[in-house]
Formats: structure tokens, C-alpha cells, sequence
């Protein structure tokens, strides 16, 4: 993963992205979300209940490999900062690393019939291959881009609003095809039937993700680039609203993992019907695409932080009705589940943009412009957040008795998900407000411009 390491001289900034630059960068989130969404809903179901592996050593295994995925955000963020090809700094990465990332995630499922042992070394291998690796350095690429091509944040900021419109609309159109597109090739018990799955999905993600390298345009040098990865980290950590907005990209992350992966053991076990899925997930992320194609408009009028505790509060409402009423009541269940997506789409719409925000702060806090290693924060989160829950639940579904083969789960773990999926994500919607209360980043922002000039 090496560019030609030259850097130019900065160029002045006299043109902006056109709203069709910024629609076509949003739509590489469909190349991101047509596997990615697979492998983070999935990847667990398919561990625990097509090949039968054990919930607790699934859980485990991710766990590891959860250390090696911290580093790697780091090190490509670092790569991504420093280093420059044919087209600026994160666009040559998408035209060279996009096809390897999806031969890797169709490696994941191909986990062969052999010994615990073998099984286990190789999920390790391919999942941090996948997730550690060639996710990380493309999804990174395509997450800091918007950094490189202008730095007027009401700008960038929308481009990060395209991008959360097109993972909502692509997760959403995953969650109603991946099933039906798995049965279509030869059920959900069929590993084959998973991998021919995964390649369709691919093929249809690299076509959006080379549609940015064709037409989104590097317009931004990074006039102080951190020295190296150590500089970099020192002036993030300095930067308290990256820490803030950091957090809340990992509580917003949390929240998604709950709506993608957690939802899949709700729906089968405790309301009894996972062909649900898809009607579930459109109803989490259908009111987001409405809300997210007119809050590229408001922006100019609303700042992020109010638009977040608006959101965040209608979330808070939402769930706890849903604690409250029967689990078995599917109307309140999708209605709850619409309400939420509304408020939902605030906080998922905006935590790359508030973190968009801190990089001026923080460049006029330590001198250091380290951008890259700064988004690493929200590709670490994301991968964090799906990652660490999952091995959290895998442990926890051993601890209350799952067996993913059982035709009939005990009632102890019926019991379980139940409230697993029902409290948890209140932890994490009471956690963003908190973070949002502390959030002046534009008042600290210009106080620290006045006293520079």
C-alpha cells in the first residue's frame, strides 16, 4: 500500500465542488455499503448459523483482531497524510485497492470444512485481510476525500452528507436483497450460496467507487502534514474536539451495528420472523434519506450540534416507547423503528462533518494539519463499534444459551436478546447528548483565529 511519496507545492483554492462532483462522491458509499453492509450484518449469522461455529469463539476471534484494526486506521491515515500519486492522495488509492478489498471480503466466506483449529486461523486471517487491511486503507481513503477537495466545511460538510444519504439508501436496498439474493442462489444454510451473494454485491461496488476516481477532483494539499505517525497522533490527541467527536462517532457506530447485525438475532429469535429484516432496516434508514437530502440545504441555517441534540432527543423517545411496549408487537416495533431512523439520521448524517470541523481547530492548536489520521477516527469507530459489539453479543449468546443450530433457543436467551437489543443503544443515545453539550467547536475555532492574526 505505497504511493509515489512527492509532495507539491499548495495550490491556491479557486473552484469548488459542483453539486453533481458531490453527489458522485456520495455514491462510492454504495460501493463501500454493497459489501460492507453484508459483512457487518451477516458475518456473525453466517459464523454462528450457516457453518456452525461457536457464538463465544466467533466473539473471541473478532475480539483480536479488533487489536490490529486500531493500528491500521492509524498507519493508512499516516500513509494517506504524507504520501501523494497521480490524481492527489486518496484518490490513487481507491484506483488501486478497490478490486483487492473485494476479492478479500469474498474470502471471508469461504471458510473451509476442516479441523476448530484451521477454522478459527483462517477466519482470523481473512477477517482482519478484509476488515484490518483493504477496507481500512479504501474506506479511509473515501472518508478523508472531501478534505482534499475543498476546505470551505459547509462544503465538505455536505459532500459527508451525500455520502451518509447513499449508506443509508444502500443499506437499506442490502437489507431487502440479501436474503432474497441468497435463497435465489441456493438458501440461507448454503455456503455457496453466500459467496456467489458477495460477489454480485462487489462487482456492483467497484463500478460506484471508479466513478469517483473518473470525476471527483483533489483540489487541497495539506500544507503541514504531520512529520509522522506519532506527530500525528500527539496533535489529535490534543484536540479535544476530535476526542468529542470521536466518541460520538463511536456511540452513532454502536447504534448502527444494533440496526444491521443485533436486529438479525432480534427478529429471528424473540419476534420470530426474520424476513422482517429488510422491512426493519428500510424503516431505520428510509426517513434518514428524506431528512438527509434537505440537510445539505440547511446547513447554512441550523449549526451540526443543534441538528445532533434534535435528533439524538427524537431517538431517546423513540426507544424508550419501544422498550415499554410487547416485543411482540411487530406495528410498534416498525413504528418505533421509523421514528427513530428520523431523529437517526442527524447524528449518522453528521459525526464525519463534526469531525470535518475540528480539523481547523486542531491545525491552529498544534500547527499539524493531519487529516488523514484524524478520519481514521471515524473508519476506526465504525469498525470498532461493529466489531467489539459483535464479540461482546457472540459472548454474551453463549453466555445465555444460544445454540445458532437449535431448532428451539432456550428461553434464557430468547430473554436475553430481547433486552440486549432493547437497553443498550439508550447507554449510547445518552452518551451523544453528553458529548454535545460540550461541543463549541466553531466559538473555540474562531477565538483561536483571532488571536493568530
Amino acid at each position: 500500500m505505497n504511493t509515489t511519496a512527492t509532495l507539491e507545492k499548495p495550490k491556491a483554492i479557486s473552484e469548488k465542488p459542483s453539486l453533481m462532483e458531490k453527489i458522485i462522491y456520495g455514491s462510492g458509499d454504495v460501493g463501500l455499503n454493497a459489501i460492507y453492509t453484508l459483512f457487518s450484518s451477516y458475518v456473525m449469522f453466517f459464523y454462528t448459523d450457516v457453518i456452525g461455529m461457536n457464538a463465544a469463539i466467533i466473539g473471541m476471534t473478532i475480539m483480536f483482531c479488533k487489536i490490529f484494526d486500531g493500528v491500521s486506521d492509524i498507519i493508512a491515515g499516516n500513509l494517506i497524510d504524507k504520501n501523494k500519486g497521480k490524481g492527489g492522495h486518496c484518490i490513487p488509492v481507491l484506483t488501486k485497492w478497490t478490486i483487492p478489498m473485494i476479492l478479500t471480503v469474498i474470502l471471508v466466506f469461504l471458510v473451509p470444512n476442516a479441523s476448530l483449529v484451521i477454522r478459527v486461523a483462517y477466519i482470523f486471517i481473512t477477517y482482519n485481510l478484509f476488515n484490518t487491511i483493504m477496507y481500512t486503507y479504501v474506506g479511509l481513503a473515501h472518508q478523508t476525500l472531501p478534505t482534499y477537495v475543498t476546505k470551505d466545511n459547509v462544503e465538505s460538510g455536505q459532500m459527508f452528507v451525500f455520502k451518509m444519504l447513499f449508506a443509508a439508501i444502500t443499506q437499506t436496498i442490502m437489507a431487502m436483497a440479501i436474503l432474497p439474493m441468497v435463497n435465489f442462489f441456493g438458501g440461507q444454510t448454503d455456503q455457496w450460496a453466500w459467496v456467489k451473494a458477495i460477489m454480485v454485491f462487489g462487482l456492483a461496488g467497484c463500478f460506484f467507487l471508479y466513478l469517483n476516481v473518473a470525476f471527483v477532483k483533489e483540489r487541497v494539499e495539506n500544507e503541514n502534514p504531520s512529520g509522522n505517525i506519532l506527530e500525528g497522533l500527539k496533535a489529535a490527541f490534543k484536540n479535544k474536539y476530535w476526542i468529542l467527536g470521536t466518541l460520538a462517532s463511536l456511540f452513532t457506530n454502536f447504534i448502527l451495528t444494533f440496526n444491521l447485525a443485533i436486529s438479525v438475532y432480534y427478529l429471528n429469535q424473540v419476534v420470530g420472523d426474520m424476513n422482517l429484516m429488510g422491512t426493519f432496516v428500510m424503516m431505520c434508514n428510509l426517513p434518514g434519506i428524506v431528512v438527509m437530502l434537505i440537510m445539505p440545504s440547511v446547513m447554512h441555517k441550523l449549526s451540526k450540534r443543534k441538528m445532533v441534540i434534535i435528533g439524538t432527543a427524537i431517538m431517546l423517545i423513540a426507544q424508550i416507547v419501544f422498550i415499554i411496549a410487547p416485543s411482540d408487537n411487530v406495528t410498534i416495533l416498525m413504528a418505533t423503528a421509523l421514528i427513530r431512523g428520523i431523529g437517526f439520521s442527524f447524528p449518522m448524517g453528521l459525526v464525519s462533518a463534526l469531525i470535518g470541523e475540528s480539523i481547523e481547530y486542531g491545525e491552529l492548536k498544534s500547527g499539524v494539519r493531519a487529516q488523514g489520521i484524524l478520519f481514521s477516527a471515524s473508519t476506526l469507530t465504525g469498525k470498532i463499534s461493529g466489531g467489539l459489539l459483535t464479540s461482546i453479543f457472540g459472548v454474551f449468546l453463549t453466555a445465555v444459551h444460544y445454540d445458532g443450530l437449535a431448532t428451539v433457543q432456550a428461553p434464557e436467551a430468547i430473554t436475553g436478546i430481547n433486552w440486549f437489543f432493547k437497553l443498550l443503544p439508550l447507554l449510547f443515545m445518552i452518551g451523544i447528548l453528553i458529548i454535545m453539550a460540550f461541543w463549541n467547536v466553531e466559538k473555540d475555532t474562531e477565538k483561536l483565529r483571532a488571536a493568530k492574526a
